[in-house]
C-alpha cells in the first residue's frame, strides 16, 4: 500500500497528537530528532502504550528489534518482546502491514499513522490507532518509538484475536516534519473573500477517516471539515 502524505489533524487521539507535535518541535529543521533529546509530558503519553525497536541493516536485510515494551502491549499479546526482532513477535495476520510501516517510517524519517478497524465480541467497531515516529543522528534513523491505542476499553487480549480474524485499514500515510511551525491561512477569492464566506453554514474542521460508497464499490477518504450543509472530502 502507498504511503501517501497526510495531515497531523488526522491523527485521531489527543496524547498521540500531542506526541507528534513534540517529535516536530524536537527536530528543529532537521528530518528527525534523536531518542535522548524525548522528554515528553506525562499527559503526552502512557509509557504501557510504547514500544522502542532499534533499526538494524539497510533494504531487505533491515530488522527492528524491540528494546523497550509497554505493560499494556505485553498483556496484548501475552507475550514479552524485549530482544526480539518485530518478525518474530508480530502474528502472522499482522505481519505484513506491521513490517512494511516500519520500513516505511525509517527510509522516508517521516511519522507514519496507521488507523486498523475491527469489531469487537459485543458486535462493536474497534480502532487501533498506531503512530510510528522516527529518531535518529547524521541523517539515519536508528531507532522507532511505536505508540498504540485502542477506541475500546475491551479486554486488549480479545481486541488482538479480533484483529486477526478480520482487520481493515482505514488510513495509512506519512507525516513530513515541520508542520508545528506553520500555520494555514484562509484562501481568499479575488475580492478579498475567503471561501468560508460565501458558505451558507460555516464549516469545522475534524479531519477524520472515512468511507465513500458508490453501491458495492468504496474507497476511503479523510473528511476535512464539515457543515449541515456540506462537507469537504480528500480521496
Amino acid at each position: 500500500m502507498a504511503f501517501t502524505f497526510l495531515s497531523p489533524l488526522v491523527i485521531e487521539s489527543p496524547s498521540q497528537r500531542a506526541l507528534a507535535r513534540h517529535w516536530d518541535e524536537l527536530t528543529a529543521g532537521r528530518r528527525f530528532p534523536a531518542i535522548e533529546e524525548l522528554q515528553p509530558d506525562s499527559d503526552m503519553h502512557d509509557p504501557k502504550q510504547l514500544v522502542i525497536w532499534g533499526v538494524e541493516g539497510d533494504g531487505r536485510q533491515q530488522k527492528f528489534r524491540a528494546f523497550y515494551q509497554g505493560g499494556n502491549i505485553g498483556e496484548a499479546f501475552n507475550s514479552a518482546w524485549a530482544g526480539k526482532t518485530m518478525d518474530q513477535v508480530v502474528p502472522p495476520p499482522l505481519r505484513e502491514l506491521t513490517l512494511e510501516a516500519a520500513h516505511e517510517c525509517a527510509a522516508s524519517g517521516c511519522l507514519v499513522y496507521t488507523i486498523f478497524s475491527t469489531v469487537g465480541s459485543d458486535g462493536r467497531r474497534v480502532d487501533c490507532w498506531r503512530l510510528l515516529l522516527p529518531f535518529g543522528r547524521d541523517d539515519k534513523v536508528e531507532q522507532l518509538l511505536v505508540s498504540l491505542q485502542l477506541s475500546s476499553t475491551e479486554r486488549r487480549r480479545d481486541i488482538l484475536g479480533s484483529f486477526q480474524n478480520q482487520g481493515d485499514i482505514l488510513l495509512q500515510g506519512k507525516i513530513k516534519s515541520g508542520f508545528a511551525a506553520a500555520k494555514s491561512e484562509p484562501t481568499a477569492s479575488s475580492d478579498g473573500l475567503s471561501a468560508s464566506e460565501y458558505r451558507r453554514a460555516n464549516r469545522h474542521e475534524i479531519w477524520k477517516a472515512g468511507r465513500i460508497s458508490f453501491a458495492k464499490p468504496m474507497i476511503t477518504c479523510i473528511v476535512r471539515d464539515i457543515s449541515s450543509t456540506g462537507a469537504s472530502l480528500e480521496a
